[in-house]
């Protein structure tokens, strides 16, 4: 049975603002390109990285290229399949970037075999810091084309490398003397805890191609990539793969950042947006949805019989539905009216149906 024209209208209108709300609300998933707030990535993308959100395997193997390959504080594990592919892209002659933290990307280092590992304790530095402690300032700096022009790393709750071969690891970075490892996490130093200096960025030959570890991800989000000379750094990367002698690629991965649930929904409503709004539904495609939308509505009227309980319907109330709430709890910064607006429809949807089946 063809529901009524309330009913209908009730859910394109709840569907359209729907859309466009998911459409304009922002990406807030750590380490993403999409993310253009504080801890996103769209920084790298200006610099000329390109994410890949898909099959990272596959794409390492069909680009007709040398990769300079970035992976940023993952959160998803590495399939030895990946790992191989990984490491055959860097023997052939190009670079892997990880930066990380707090040991999620051990995994892959382990299926490399490197003599180096992300430790899982917090780096504090309680005299050479930015803000805090927690943003350690790292000035001590070995010759490499890598830290060429840098004075200054910004760090922010980052950790160290555990370096098991020294002959093969080439340090470039570390932090000073009055570091520590804090971990148990209280901000203090406490008589078991380590001292530093302690290595935070480090390079590695495998092959014809180098890795480069770095302990601070953070350092490459946006907050913090204009602070002291985090952004040399990448650009160090990008001039490495510049002066390859083959053509070079920069690719960032995000097939190893957990999504949240919205994450596709948003994707997917700004794109249904910007090609309707830069016209790229076909004119045919146009036409038939409006002749869809005149069908179903002419059809209600001419199939509806009349209907004594609709008359006694009383104005609808502002629904204040949990759901909101719980939505705007998880996010805060999303539109209250606007969130309250689709509770009303789809509570009017649900009792115009109760209706319908009472006739």
């Amino acid at each position: 049975m063809i529901g009524s024209a309330p009913v209908l209208g009730a859910f394109l209108l709840a569907l359209a603002f729907s859309i466009v709300w998911a459409a304009n609300s922002p990406i807030d998933d750590p380490y993403s390109t999409h993310n253009t707030q504080w801890n996103g990535t769209s920084a790298l993308t200006q610099r000329g990285f390109v994410a890949v959100t898909a099959d990272l395997t596959d794409t390492l193997s069909s680009a007709n290229a040398t990769q300079v390959l970035l992976i940023v504080a993952p959160s998803r594990s590495f399939s030895r399949e990946e790992a191989t592919s990984i490491g055959d892209s860097v023997r052939k002659g190009g670079l892997l970037v990880i930066a990380d933290n707090f040991g999620s990307s051990n995994e892959l280092v382990d299926l490399l075999g490197l003599p180096a590992k992300f430790d899982d304790r917090l780096l504090v530095d309680p005299l050479f810091y930015r803000k805090q402690p927690l943003f350690p300032v790292i000035s001590d700096f070995a010759e490499s084309e890598f830290s060429m022009g840098l004075n200054e790393l910004v760090l922010d709750y980052a950790t160290i490398l555990n370096v098991t071969a020294t002959s093969e690891v080439k340090v470039l970075a570390s932090s000073s003397a009055f570091s520590f490892l804090d971990s148990n996490r209280d901000g203090e130093k406490s008589p078991d805890e380590p001292s530093g200096p302690f290595p935070i960025l480090a390079e590695l030959q495998l092959g014809e191609g180098k890795i480069l570890l770095f302990t601070s991800p953070a350092s490459l989000a946006n907050e913090l990539i204009d602070e002291g000379n985090n952004s040399a750094l990448v650009e160090n990367v990008v001039k490495y793969g510049s002066r390859l002698e083959h053509r070079s690629v920069l690719l960032y991965d995000e097939t190893h950042l957990e999504p949240s649930p919205f994450m596709a929904a948003k994707l997917m409503a700004r794109q249904l947006v910007t090609s309707i709004l830069e016209g790229g539904m076909q004119l045919g495609a146009k036409f038939e949805l409006t002749a869809l939308a005149i069908v179903l509505l002419g059809a209600r009227y001419v199939y509806r019989k009349p209907s004594k309980a609709a008359k006694k319907i009383e104005p609808l109330q502002v629904v204040r539905s949990p759901d909101v709430e719980t939505m705007l709890r998880l996010h805060p910064t999303w539109d209250r009216a606007k969130l309250e607006y689709v509770a009303r429809e789809l509570e009017a949807s649900l009792k115009w149906r109760r209706l319908r089946e009472a006739e």
